[in-house]
């Protein structure tokens, strides 16, 4: 059985166990272990990888940094979430356009499971516009992630700009069109919305930035100690919540009670899920298995630059993984004697991206649709066609320049 053969059963039992609606985080501990069936030397290894992947510090760490946000989010959720729509109704005439601002703000700061941030609030936004779950889902998902393409803090680019060699702004310069191209798909879907007007009264934008400005300082103080001191995320995403939680005015039972409310067993079951199914599939070295015969065969630059990232993305949900696996290999079609081909790079990244964005191990979309309870195919016929162009421009410019 070839490895491609046993990347394409791995994904197909995930698709299927998604369709029997089975808890993602089930699905991903199940096809681990078929991983470790199909790819490991010795099966005393699966017991060995399982053990080490879940009492790993990055584990651990993200599992601490998910609760925390789901504790400040049930917190937010009782005491600022009407401060901030209230914020943002003397800022915006429409929800619409209202909505999209929670994610793109907590979009510019890297964290894991950092979409369930401005969760509370899309949901409390959304409902007078009657929006479906896998449509809140989509708002919340895309217009966090439009940033990654050029935005200095996220780890996937400063990675590329590692192993190319080359100052990132260089790259943010090239790829910032992906940015306002990501932008511009988000606010077409979302102009099909029935529009509904938020503030029949005057509108007062100063206020509405100062009241927008308090219903997120938790939010903004954790930003600013996580990228200007040496504190790790878990402490200051803990550390903070907790902090918030003793200065919100409320019983001491309310406050203890939130510590339980907020604690959510699918959500730390999928997060243990994903970061299992990557260590193993790592662990087998498929992905090796993969870059290595794509390398070592007559195949066209596209297969190269397209496919290999893609699948990558798609398999693994990390930007990390298609950068630092499968760039080093792209790396003499992208750099020469005469500079770096930015075209190529761009589509590199933006090919491997388009595969995360899709891949239903990426810990964002799966814990923002376990949030909304939405289902997985309403979701991807949003999700893919908005996708398509974000790899089709990419394409355009390398055949052009």
């Amino acid at each position: 059985m070839t490895v491609y053969f046993k990347l394409i059963l791995i994904l197909a039992i995930i698709i299927s166990m998604m369709k029997l609606k089975i808890s993602m985080g089930i699905s991903l501990i199940f096809s681990s272990l078929i991983i470790g069936f199909l790819f490991f030397e010795s099966f005393v290894e699966i017991p060995l990888a399982f053990i080490s992947s879940v009492t790993s510090y990055a584990t651990v760490k993200t599992v601490l940094i998910v609760y925390g946000v789901l504790l400040l989010s049930h917190v937010m959720k009782e005491r600022q979430v009407d401060r901030m729509i209230g914020g943002l109704t003397r800022i915006f005439r429409n929800i619409k356009y209202a909505i999209i601002i929670p994610p793109m703000l907590l979009g510019l700061l890297p964290m894991p499971g950092g979409a369930m941030l401005p969760a509370a609030i899309i949901d409390s936004l959304g409902t007078p516009l009657k929006l479906s779950p896998e449509m809140k889902t989509y708002i919340n998902y895309w217009f966090r992630h439009i940033w990654e393409y050029f935005w200095p803090l996220y780890p996937g680019l400063i990675l590329t700009a590692s192993i190319v060699r080359l100052p990132i702004k260089s790259i943010m310069i090239h790829q910032f069109y992906l940015t306002i191209l990501a932008f511009v798909i988000g606010l077409t879907v979302i102009s099909f919305i029935k529009e509904k007007a938020l503030n029949e009264g005057q509108r007062d934008a100063r206020s509405g930035i100062i009241s927008l400005a308090r219903s997120i300082f938790p939010i903004v103080v954790m930003i600013v100690l996580i990228m200007a001191t040496p504190l790790s995320e878990e402490i200051v995403v803990l550390g903070v919540t907790v902090l918030y939680l003793a200065l919100t005015k409320m019983t001491l039972k309310k406050k203890l009670l939130s510590f339980f409310k907020s604690f959510s067993a699918d959500s730390i079951l999928l997060i243990i899920g994903v970061m299992i199914f990557k260590d193993f599939l790592i662990h087998s070295k498929a992905l090796d298995f993969l870059a290595n015969g794509m390398d070592g065969r007559a195949l066209s630059v596209y297969a190269l630059l397209v496919l290999m990232p893609f699948t990558m993305g798609l398999l693994t949900g990390i930007n990390q993984a298609y950068v630092g696996i499968a760039l080093p290999i792209a790396v003499p079609l992208i750099v020469s004697a005469g500079g770096v081909d930015f075209a190529r790079l761009t589509l590199f990244y933006a090919s491997g991206f388009a595969g995360v964005l899709l891949s239903p191990v990426h810990l964002c979309l799966s814990l923002t649709k376990e949030y909304y309870k939405a289902n997985w195919g309403p979701i991807y016929r949003i999700l893919a066609p908005s996708v398509i162009p974000i790899l089709l421009l990419p394409i355009l410019a390398d055949l052009i320049f």
